[in-house]
């Protein structure tokens, strides 16, 4: 059994708290891998190779014993499955030492069991989201590789699936979150929940790179002879779609109602494989990430896809040009008031009651707007430019 060293050093610090002693942890090649004496990590322990070769269940070191580099105290076999898999060594005189030195023992035993299964299932997660990753952004043709590699994890890379990304963050400022613990702590709690709500339904599961990615087996759709899609399997799959939509809606209500987060989602279409289902949910994504409703599916969008497609060079070029001449001091206050008022379709009192402002202070900035840009988000052609420059801001 092979441990961490951090966590073999925190096994060390553990067994010396109980003790008030100095402890050493060594390897099956009697090597300090762990010790509360930083000098000594990486010496080779006589005394821990005898136990290990000689199978011995315990060695006290008496302080006239002469092994080069061993201190006078208790060395112990750790076993585990069946084999000593290292040695826990005590500084001082057993005959002191409050704790039993079979309780010392199992002790030992018990905490490298639990060790050695939380690191293996860290390791299979970090195999399982590197896996995920591979997978989900390469667009070609299944290799044989990557499908054995996804029966190791019972998923079928070739198999059809709806795909819904997701990013809890702030309610308020979706791209500019908070950077405090508490607010990260939130942010982790309710990514968990949904994590665990989706794992329910039997969904496949990962959280990558900040983005919750939930993929839910889809049957691909019938197709006859013409290329046409069978109603009555298509009926189905809407409905399915329908249902998958409510459930997450659901999710994003409850996230609002038991936090200051919110959850922005974007869902693909259906009869997709992974790779093709993820990059339509990440497109819906980005959408839904600047807009006031949580959901957001492909099949929605409509110029969101050719804004997606636009390389970020040209994006950002676009919306240095159109808000350039924005006063500094007032850009985030301005560019807020915009959005506001393109969401309310226009209207000064809805815009205004979102903004929980007067009117007539709306009304000057976007004079102020107009002014600065040359641009009056109030005639048609002006506003179309000001809100493609919005949807592109990120």
């Amino acid at each position: 059994m092979k441990i961490s060293v951090e966590n073999a050093q925190r096994i060390v610090s553990e067994i010396s708290s109980v003790l008030g002693e100095d402890v050493n942890l060594m390897d099956r090649s009697a090597v300090i891998m762990a010790s509360t004496d930083p000098n000594r990590i990486g010496n080779h322990h006589l005394g821990a190779e005898r136990v290990i070769t000689e199978q011995l269940d315990r060695l006290i070191i008496e302080p006239h014993d002469r092994l080069p580099g061993v201190r006078p105290g208790l060395n112990l076999p750790i076993w585990v499955e069946g084999e000593i898999t290292g040695v826990l060594g005590i500084t001082g005189d057993p005959a002191t030492f409050t704790t039993p030195a079979h309780v010392l023992q199992k002790m030992t035993e018990i905490l490298l069991r639990e060790t050695h299964v939380r690191e293996r299932a860290e390791r299979h997660g970090r195999s399982y989201s590197r896996f995920l990753e591979a997978w989900l952004t390469d667009t070609r043709e299944p290799t044989p590789e990557i499908v054995t590699e996804g029966n190791d994890f019972n998923i079928d890379v070739r198999a059809a699936y709806v795909v819904a990304t997701a990013r809890v963050t702030s309610a308020g400022s979706p791209t500019k979150p908070a950077a405090s613990s508490s607010f990260q702590a939130e942010v982790d709690r309710m990514s968990e929940l949904v994590l665990e709500e989706a794992r329910a339904r039997g969904a496949i599961t990962a959280l990558l790179a900040s983005r919750i990615v939930i993929l839910i087996p889809h049957a691909v759709l019938d197709k006859n002879p013409m290329g046409s899609r069978d109603s009555s399997a298509y009926s189905q799959s809407s409905e399915q779609l329908a249902m998958i939509v409510s459930w997450l809606d659901h999710l994003a209500r409850r996230v609002r109602a038991e936090s200051t987060l919110r959850l922005a989602v974007g869902l693909s279409g259906i009869g997709l494989r992974g790779p093709q289902a993820t990059d339509q949910a990440e497109k819906a994504l980005s959408h839904a990430l600047h807009s006031p409703t949580d959901i957001h599916r492909y099949d929605g969008l409509t110029i969101e896809l050719l804004l997606s497609a636009t390389p970020a060079r040209e994006r950002q070029a676009f919306v240095l040009r159109v808000f350039e001449g924005l006063p500094a001091e007032h850009r985030d206050e301005l560019i807020r008031s915009l959005r506001a008022y393109f969401d309310a379709d226009g209207s000064l009192s809805r815009a205004a009651d979102i903004l929980f402002i007067h009117k007539n202070t709306l009304t000057g900035r976007l004079n102020r707007i107009a002014d600065s840009t040359g641009l009056d988000p109030r005639r048609i052609a002006d506003a179309a430019i000001l809100w493609l420059a919005l949807q592109l801001t990120p």
